[in-house]
């Protein structure tokens, strides 16, 4: 059983922190094309005004946008923590939090490393950044009108 946990254990490692930046990847490209999105809006001279029933479709559009990526985010901080659990767990099994078992007097890994991860609030950030934009490019819209 040792020896198939630490078979395992480097591919949960890597789905850790592929899951991270997966979530980092999927924040920053809706967030560029946001902003770039709002920088248009703005720097760019509308020959018309545009009607209420146009804007609405834009708002409703970049709503759905944000909505779309916000789930993405959402799904892969899923997968993160499951694979984070998971990883953990096997750590325990291996015995890297136990005292002694591979340094005298301490262990491999500080204890604190099984509980802080739940403290993590980057997924927090990126939904904020991410509805944040959001409102601004609405607005922008709306500004239009």
């Amino acid at each position: 059983q040792v020896d198939i946990l630490k078979a395992l254990y480097p591919s949960y490692k890597e789905e850790v922190y592929r899951r991270r930046e997966q979530m980092m990847k999927l924040t920053a490209f809706a967030c560029s094309f946001l902003v770039l999105l709002l920088v248009t809006m703005l720097t760019t001279s509308a020959p018309s005004h545009p009607d209420v029933t146009t804007a609405l479709f834009a708002v409703t559009g970049v709503a759905l946008f944000s909505a779309l990526f916000a789930y993405l985010i959402l799904q892969q901080r899923n997968r993160h923590r499951m694979a984070k659990e998971s990883l953990i767990e096997i750590e325990r099994l291996l015995g890297l939090y136990d005292e002694g078992f591979y340094l005298e007097g301490r262990s491999l890994y500080p204890e604190n490393w099984q509980t802080d991860w739940l403290g993590d609030k980057s997924v927090t950030v990126y939904l904020t950044i991410l509805a944040t934009l959001t409102v601004l490019v609405m607005a922008s819209v709306f500004v239009r009108i």
